[in-house]
Protein backbone atom coordinates (compact mmCIF):
# COMPACT_ATOMS: atom_id res chain seq x y z
CA UNK A 1 0.00 0.00 0.00
CA UNK A 2 2.91 2.40 0.57
CA UNK A 3 3.50 2.07 -3.05
CA UNK A 4 0.24 3.08 -4.52
CA UNK A 5 1.03 6.92 -4.68
CA UNK A 6 4.10 6.16 -6.24
CA UNK A 7 3.28 4.03 -9.35
CA UNK A 8 -0.59 6.05 -9.18
CA UNK A 9 1.31 9.15 -10.03
CA UNK A 10 3.78 7.97 -12.91
CA UNK A 11 0.50 6.25 -14.24
CA UNK A 12 -1.07 8.69 -14.64
CA UNK A 13 1.50 11.12 -15.74
CA UNK A 14 1.60 8.55 -18.71
CA UNK A 15 -1.90 8.69 -19.31
CA UNK A 16 -1.75 12.67 -20.10
CA UNK A 17 1.28 11.70 -21.62
CA UNK A 18 -1.00 9.45 -24.32
CA UNK A 19 -3.59 11.70 -24.67
CA UNK A 20 -1.34 14.51 -25.55
CA UNK A 21 0.65 13.01 -28.14
CA UNK A 22 -2.58 11.58 -30.22
CA UNK A 23 -3.89 15.05 -30.10
CA UNK A 24 -0.55 16.12 -31.20
CA UNK A 25 -0.49 13.64 -34.13
CA UNK A 26 -3.56 14.23 -35.19
CA UNK A 27 -2.95 17.84 -35.09
CA UNK A 28 -0.15 17.16 -37.77
CA UNK A 29 -1.94 14.98 -39.95
CA UNK A 30 -5.55 17.77 -40.20
CA UNK A 31 -2.29 20.13 -41.13
CA UNK A 32 -1.02 18.22 -43.65
CA UNK A 33 -4.39 17.57 -45.42
CA UNK A 34 -3.97 19.15 -49.22
CA UNK A 35 -6.86 22.01 -49.99
CA UNK A 36 -9.48 21.49 -52.32
CA UNK A 37 -12.08 22.88 -53.53
CA UNK A 38 -15.60 21.65 -52.99
CA UNK A 39 -18.67 22.75 -54.86
CA UNK A 40 -21.86 22.93 -53.39
CA UNK A 41 -23.92 19.55 -52.77
CA UNK A 42 -27.19 18.75 -53.69
CA UNK A 43 -27.94 17.19 -50.44
CA UNK A 44 -27.01 17.76 -46.81
CA UNK A 45 -24.16 15.17 -45.89
CA UNK A 46 -24.61 12.86 -43.16
CA UNK A 47 -22.02 13.62 -40.23
CA UNK A 48 -20.22 10.43 -39.18
CA UNK A 49 -19.69 9.25 -35.89
CA UNK A 50 -15.72 10.50 -35.34
CA UNK A 51 -17.47 13.80 -36.15
CA UNK A 52 -20.25 13.90 -33.87
CA UNK A 53 -18.10 12.54 -31.29
CA UNK A 54 -15.55 15.10 -31.40
CA UNK A 55 -18.16 18.11 -31.57
CA UNK A 56 -19.24 16.14 -28.67
CA UNK A 57 -15.69 16.64 -26.96
CA UNK A 58 -15.73 20.22 -27.96
CA UNK A 59 -18.63 20.59 -26.07
CA UNK A 60 -18.10 24.59 -24.07
CA UNK A 61 -17.86 24.07 -20.05
CA UNK A 62 -18.03 26.77 -17.97
CA UNK A 63 -15.08 27.76 -15.42
CA UNK A 64 -16.15 26.82 -12.03
CA UNK A 65 -18.56 23.87 -12.90
CA UNK A 66 -17.99 21.29 -10.64
CA UNK A 67 -17.53 17.67 -11.25
CA UNK A 68 -17.39 14.79 -8.46
CA UNK A 69 -17.34 11.19 -8.07
CA UNK A 70 -16.19 8.21 -5.83
CA UNK A 71 -13.67 6.41 -7.53
CA UNK A 72 -12.02 2.95 -7.19
CA UNK A 73 -8.60 2.67 -8.11
CA UNK A 74 -6.93 -0.70 -9.25
CA UNK A 75 -2.80 -0.57 -10.13
CA UNK A 76 -1.47 -3.26 -11.65
CA UNK A 77 2.54 -4.27 -12.21
CA UNK A 78 4.29 -6.95 -12.76
CA UNK A 79 1.14 -9.41 -11.48
CA UNK A 80 0.86 -7.28 -8.44
CA UNK A 81 -2.33 -5.76 -7.67
CA UNK A 82 -3.25 -2.94 -5.55
CA UNK A 83 -6.74 -1.69 -5.23
CA UNK A 84 -8.53 1.04 -2.54
CA UNK A 85 -10.88 3.59 -2.76
CA UNK A 86 -10.97 7.53 -3.05
CA UNK A 87 -13.04 10.84 -4.09
CA UNK A 88 -12.47 12.66 -7.75
CA UNK A 89 -13.38 16.02 -7.72
CA UNK A 90 -12.63 19.10 -10.45
CA UNK A 91 -13.46 21.99 -10.78
CA UNK A 92 -13.64 23.76 -14.62
CA UNK A 93 -10.29 25.95 -15.52
CA UNK A 94 -9.33 26.00 -11.56
CA UNK A 95 -8.16 22.43 -10.19
CA UNK A 96 -8.18 18.71 -10.31
CA UNK A 97 -8.38 16.90 -7.02
CA UNK A 98 -7.65 13.31 -6.49
CA UNK A 99 -7.73 11.81 -3.04
CA UNK A 100 -7.02 8.53 -1.98
CA UNK A 101 -7.85 6.39 1.22
CA UNK A 102 -6.51 2.81 3.24
CA UNK A 103 -8.66 0.10 2.13
CA UNK A 104 -8.21 -1.32 5.42
CA UNK A 105 -9.74 1.47 7.69
CA UNK A 106 -11.99 3.01 4.84
CA UNK A 107 -11.58 6.63 6.26
CA UNK A 108 -7.91 7.58 7.03
CA UNK A 109 -6.42 9.26 3.68
CA UNK A 110 -3.13 8.15 2.25
CA UNK A 111 -2.56 10.45 -0.57
CA UNK A 112 -3.35 13.16 -2.82
CA UNK A 113 -2.72 14.49 -6.24
CA UNK A 114 -4.17 17.89 -6.43
CA UNK A 115 -3.20 19.89 -9.96
CA UNK A 116 -3.85 23.70 -11.14
CA UNK A 117 -3.43 25.94 -13.96
CA UNK A 118 0.46 27.18 -11.88
CA UNK A 119 1.07 23.56 -10.43
CA UNK A 120 0.83 20.10 -9.22
CA UNK A 121 0.79 19.19 -5.80
CA UNK A 122 1.30 15.74 -4.55
CA UNK A 123 1.14 14.35 -0.90
CA UNK A 124 2.23 11.04 0.35
CA UNK A 125 0.98 10.79 3.58
CA UNK A 126 1.77 7.81 4.65
CA UNK A 127 5.51 8.77 4.16
CA UNK A 128 4.93 12.49 5.19
CA UNK A 129 6.37 13.72 2.46
CA UNK A 130 5.13 15.84 -0.74
CA UNK A 131 5.95 17.38 -4.29
CA UNK A 132 5.13 20.91 -4.65
CA UNK A 133 6.61 22.00 -8.44
CA UNK A 134 5.17 23.42 -11.59
CA UNK A 135 4.66 22.05 -15.06
CA UNK A 136 7.64 23.66 -16.33
CA UNK A 137 10.20 22.58 -13.59
CA UNK A 138 8.92 18.39 -13.53
CA UNK A 139 11.08 17.41 -17.16
CA UNK A 140 8.40 14.53 -17.38
CA UNK A 141 5.59 16.91 -18.16
CA UNK A 142 8.20 19.49 -20.03
CA UNK A 143 9.17 17.08 -22.22
CA UNK A 144 6.02 15.71 -23.14
CA UNK A 145 4.79 19.26 -23.67
CA UNK A 146 1.71 18.73 -20.81
CA UNK A 147 0.34 21.13 -18.78
CA UNK A 148 -3.04 21.60 -17.30
CA UNK A 149 -5.11 22.12 -20.06
CA UNK A 150 -4.12 18.84 -21.31
CA UNK A 151 -4.78 16.44 -18.41
CA UNK A 152 -8.10 18.83 -17.36
CA UNK A 153 -9.08 17.94 -21.31
CA UNK A 154 -8.27 14.49 -20.85
CA UNK A 155 -10.28 13.97 -17.28
CA UNK A 156 -13.34 16.10 -18.34
CA UNK A 157 -13.85 13.99 -21.51
CA UNK A 158 -13.17 10.79 -19.66
CA UNK A 159 -15.34 11.39 -17.12
CA UNK A 160 -18.52 12.06 -19.82
CA UNK A 161 -17.79 9.30 -21.61
CA UNK A 162 -18.47 6.71 -19.12
CA UNK A 163 -18.02 5.36 -15.64
CA UNK A 164 -14.55 3.48 -15.65
CA UNK A 165 -11.02 4.43 -17.71
CA UNK A 166 -9.11 1.20 -18.31
CA UNK A 167 -5.90 1.81 -19.28
CA UNK A 168 -2.52 -0.32 -20.08
CA UNK A 169 0.51 2.44 -19.63
CA UNK A 170 3.82 1.40 -20.95
CA UNK A 171 6.86 2.73 -18.65
CA UNK A 172 9.79 1.09 -17.59
CA UNK A 173 7.43 -1.79 -15.77
CA UNK A 174 4.24 -1.43 -17.77
CA UNK A 175 1.39 -0.45 -15.55
CA UNK A 176 -1.98 -1.47 -15.94
CA UNK A 177 -4.63 1.70 -14.16
CA UNK A 178 -8.43 0.88 -13.69
CA UNK A 179 -10.56 3.78 -12.38
CA UNK A 180 -13.99 3.34 -11.82
CA UNK A 181 -16.52 6.45 -11.15
CA UNK A 182 -19.61 5.85 -9.42
CA UNK A 183 -21.99 8.63 -7.65
CA UNK A 184 -21.45 11.43 -10.15
CA UNK A 185 -22.20 14.81 -9.52
CA UNK A 186 -21.60 18.57 -9.05
CA UNK A 187 -21.65 18.94 -5.76
CA UNK A 188 -19.25 22.25 -5.19
CA UNK A 189 -18.66 21.99 -0.97
CA UNK A 190 -15.36 21.23 -0.77
CA UNK A 191 -12.18 22.69 -0.30
CA UNK A 192 -10.31 23.13 -3.66
CA UNK A 193 -6.77 24.24 -2.66
CA UNK A 194 -4.58 22.04 -0.24
CA UNK A 195 -1.85 23.95 2.46
CA UNK A 196 0.31 21.23 3.64
CA UNK A 197 1.84 21.22 7.23
CA UNK A 198 4.71 21.51 8.02
CA UNK A 199 5.26 18.03 9.36
CA UNK A 200 5.92 17.28 5.94
CA UNK A 201 8.84 17.01 3.86
CA UNK A 202 9.12 18.42 0.08
CA UNK A 203 11.03 16.39 -2.07
CA UNK A 204 11.91 16.28 -6.02
CA UNK A 205 9.47 15.41 -8.01
CA UNK A 206 11.86 14.49 -10.94
CA UNK A 207 13.89 12.17 -8.49
CA UNK A 208 10.77 10.76 -7.06
CA UNK A 209 9.03 9.92 -10.50
CA UNK A 210 11.90 10.13 -12.75
CA UNK A 211 13.01 6.49 -13.09
CA UNK A 212 9.46 5.10 -13.40
CA UNK A 213 8.43 6.80 -16.03
CA UNK A 214 11.91 7.29 -17.92
CA UNK A 215 12.79 11.03 -18.87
Amino acid sequence: MKKLIILLVPALLMLASCHSSKKVTKDKEDKTKPTTTVTTPTTTPTKSPDKQDSELNKTKIAVGTNFTSKVKVTITQEGKEITTNGNLRMRYGDVIQLTLVDPLVGIAEIGRIELSPEKMLIIDRVNKRYVDTTYEEFTAFKSRNIDFKTIQDFFWQESKKGDQFAYTIPAKKDIKLDLKLSNKGNNANWDAHTTVSGKYTKTDANKLFGSMIGQ
